[in-house]
């Protein structure tokens, strides 16, 4: 089992480089609604600034094969890593609400190029057999560097330059992690851009499983603290059922060594199924805390079941010189998904009040799981 964690030198790398470039990504979720804040921008304008990266991504993903395939895989990184990090230190200095959506709109597409080829990297660079464990010990190390990000701004403040300066002095050492195996990224790449139609005709599952997935966890990540203040919860209280769930993504390896033993599509059936049957049970027992605690970090681990298993099946389908078109349009379709998500979960609440929360993710859950019936039907 220790065998399975000895990864060469490259890999361990790109860990690492993952590991600095999720930490700055955690800071800058303290800081930037907090300047935001000060210079008095309402809570909805700062909510909808924070969609601004998402569309970023998904714009540059109908691009970024064809930049890579022009540039290089080590030069893109080093363009999006550079430009990224120059943002976090100039937008501390707040001049205007829309300049600012225009800065969060490039800091999208350069953290979407940097961590899309990162993960194809990742996956060129391993075999097979150990791909299920690099992808979870990816997820955990976004997760943990998440968790840092917070407990770092702690020490340097939120409102100061020095938590904009650490984040982009990480953003750039994250590149120079990678510098160091440069020989390693001179790898072919496919200019051709992977459709959504192309991408569901080959797999329909893995679709609409990666749809549902974000579907679901933007829902939970938006909504959770007004859910528990809605239910007699304290922001603080509120908070901790998100720290409930992304306690899990520590377990994410966990995944890894399932995939060993199960077939993926059995791995993924779990996960929807107990994201089912936890936001089932919210509905009717709600009211105890150190339930909601339970059932979030339960939910986390059936998230973990789908998010590592659905990369993987990602990276076997295609072939090393495609996947980083295939991860471009696998996150594009992440993202749809979270637009979406964020979307519905708002509409359910608005109507259904605090239930409405849990009740979304319950059908999502269910839709996926009855396309997943009729599909068999069909094909099998």
């Amino acid at each position: 089992m220790l065998s399975d964690f000895k990864f060469p030198k490259e890999l361990n790398l790109l860990f690492l480089s993952i590991l600095l470039s999720a930490i700055a990504v955690g800071i800058n979720l303290v800081t930037f609604p907090t300047i935001l804040n000060l210079h008095g921008v309402d809570s909805a304008k700062i909510g909808f600034a924070f969609t601004a990266d998402v569309f970023g991504g998904i714009l540059i993903s109908f691009f970024l094969s064809k930049i890579v395939a022009r540039f290089g895989i080590i030069k893109t990184i080093k363009i999006a890593t550079f430009g990224y990090a120059a943002i976090i230190a100039t937008i501390f200095y707040y001049r205007s609400y829309f300049l600012w959506l225009g800065l969060a709109l490039a800091m999208g597409a350069l953290w979407f190029s940097q961590m899309i080829i990162r993960q194809s990297w990742i996956n060129i660079l391993i075999d097979n057999k150990r791909r299920g464990i690099a992808l979870g010990i990816f997820s955990m190390l976004l997760s943990f560097g998440i968790a840092i990000g917070p407990l770092v701004v702690k020490f340097s403040g939120a409102k100061n330059y020095l938590s904009f300066l650490i984040s982009a002095a990480l953003s750039l050492a994250s590149f120079f992690c990678l510098k160091l195996i440069e020989q390693k990224g001179k790898i072919i790449v496919s200019s051709e851009r992977i459709g959504l139609k192309e991408f569901f005709k080959n797999n329909p599952r893995i679709f609409l499983a990666r749809f549902f997935l974000d579907f679901q966890t933007y829902i939970l990540l938006t909504l959770t603290v007004i859910f528990g203040i809605k239910i007699g919860l304290s922001s603080e209280a509120a908070g901790l059922l998100i720290t409930a769930y992304m306690a899990s993504g520590f377990f994410d390896v966990w995944v890894g060594f399932a995939l060993k033993k199960m077939k993926p599509y059995q791995l993924i059936n779990v996960g929807f199924i107990g994201c089912l049957w936890c936001f089932i049970l919210i509905i009717f027992f709600h009211k105890y805390y150190q339930f909601l605690l339970v059932s979030y970090f339960v939910f986390g681990l059936s998230i973990a079941c789908i998010y590592v298993t659905v990369f993987k099946v990602v990276n076997d389908d295609y072939a090393k010189e495609k996947l980083v078109a295939a991860n471009a349009t696998f996150q594009m379709i992440g993202s749809i998904g979270s637009l979406l998500g964020s979307l519905f979960g708002g509409i359910m609440f608005q109507n259904f009040e605090a239930l409405g929360f849990p009740i979304s993710i319950v059908l999502s859950c269910i839709t996926y799981l009855t396309f997943l019936v009729i599909y068999d039907k069909k094909y099998r």
